[in-house]
């Protein structure tokens, strides 16, 4: 399946679009475990497949402190070829008026930011090119995300963590296509989801800041989940 419509932008009618890419079994390899801690003790490391679906039991609560190291991060994660060359790709056609890419990781702040971005570097990654949405800070710098638990709540999980960050991206109208680069499949399918429970005051600002007429043939938005296979390649998850 050929998935290059996906990935590029369609400048001259479409208009803006955003891609977010997960970090974590996407764009590398990563050996940091989350420690799950009852009465003082860890009780259980988790992989970073295993944390995104993991639900805490009474009297638990999870230590990022691998998660948080950047050293770690940058000495032990290995490249997944096919999103590197992916996203190398994905810069030399993006669509410079306003299109958008976005790293949306279930990590929170790491303790060296310019270790973690060298580890993008070193790879000839556009890492300065991109933020870094971290939804680990709702639990761990709940601040950060403040406006967003104010309209939306504290999320339920990760997927819903990763949902209410790309909502609110959404909510400015600037954008009518929407990636979602994951390996986690809870993650994508919240994510589709989603383009049916977009509010009609949302819809109503895309179609204004984007002149939409109706009957256009166009959707006003639309949405693409990507899930990542072990090995790189993309599965289109409707």
């Amino acid at each position: 399946m050929r998935l290059n419509k996906h990935l590029n932008e369609l400048k001259s009618k479409y208009g803006k679009g955003i891609t977010f890419l997960d970090i974590d079994e996407t764009i590398f390899r990563s050996f940091a475990m989350v420690y799950v801690i009852k009465d003082g003790v860890v009780i259980k490391k988790l992989t970073n497949q295993e944390y995104n679906t993991y639900k805490l039991e009474p009297g638990e609560s999870f230590n990022f402190k691998e998660f948080r190291n950047a050293e770690i991060f940058n000495k032990t994660s290995i490249p997944i070829e096919k999103t590197i060359s992916r996203i190398k790709r994905m810069f030399k056609n993006i669509d410079r008026r306003g299109s958008k890419v976005v790293l949306l990781t279930a990590r929170a702040d790491f303790d060296n930011k310019e270790t973690f971005l060298n580890t993008f570097r070193r790879y000839g990654l556009p890492i300065d090119d991109m933020y870094v949405e971290r939804t680990g800070n709702f639990y761990e710098n709940p601040d950060i995300y403040k406006s967003i638990i104010a309209k939306q709540g504290m999320p339920k999980s990760i997927s819903d963590a990763k949902r209410k960050v790309i909502l609110n991206y959404i909510s400015t109208g600037l954008y009518r296509r929407v990636r979602l680069m994951d390996d986690d499949m809870d993650n994508i399918t919240d994510f589709v989801k989603l383009e049916k429970d977009i509010p009609e005051s949302i819809i109503n600002k895309i179609k204004k800041i984007h002149n939409v007429q109706d009957g256009d043939t166009i959707p006003v938005i639309e949405f693409f989940g990507l899930l990542v296979k072990p090995n790189g390649s993309l599965q289109r998850i409707k």
